[in-house]
């Protein structure tokens, strides 16, 4: 609704923000109407990985964790949740 209202364009793919444990969120935002379908998801290869692993694949410092459905990942750092983003909107063209 906020989107239309305000012509946002492109759409918005992804959000931050932190969770109660103070870790960084990336989360992708669903298609209207469908809930289990993301405008874009995290990378495929990042899916199911954590932590060190996930900073080794990622390339980005402070990884914690990518969703096996990638919808959802967590980062230590700001900076790092939002490059995941990037790097996401990037793979994706």
């Amino acid at each position: 609704e906020l989107e239309k209202l305000h012509k946002v364009e492109p759409l918005i793919k992804f959000v931050l923000y932190t969770d109660q444990g103070g870790m960084w969120r990336v989360q992708a935002v669903t298609v209207k109407g469908k809930a289990f379908e993301n405008r874009l998801s995290l990378p495929e290869d990042w899916r199911g990985v954590r932590d060190e692993d996930l900073e080794k694949v990622t390339n980005i410092k402070g990884s914690r964790f990518v969703h096996a459905a990638g919808f959802i990942g967590g980062n230590t750092y700001y900076e790092g949740a939002l490059e995941m983003a990037k790097v996401a909107l990037q793979t994706s063209k």
